[in-house]
């Protein structure tokens, strides 16, 4: 575990404070990590999404997943034995 000081903002603090959510928490550190992971999940989602716009625009991405369907579509019909 790291240990950091962090210094926020007087009313970013009381707004915490006022809506309850520091009380959510065993402690402020456990807000900040909870809050920062969040925003690596935001980011990875973000990072996703514009990748998906790219290869949509990636002709042979495009058909290497045509193919891939073709390839299976089949297998919903397939029965398990």
């Amino acid at each position: 575990m790291v240990r950091k000081t962090v210094t926020i903002r007087d009313d970013l603090f009381k707004k915490l404070e006022s809506d309850n959510i520091i009380s959510e928490y065993s402690s402020f550190s456990e807000l900040v990590s909870n809050a920062l992971q969040l925003l690596i999940e935001k980011k990875k989602k973000e990072q996703y999404k514009l990748a998906m716009l790219e290869a949509a625009k990636d002709e042979m991405y495009i058909q290497d997943m045509k193919d891939i369907e073709d390839d299976f579509k089949y297998a919903d019909f397939e029965s398990a034995k």
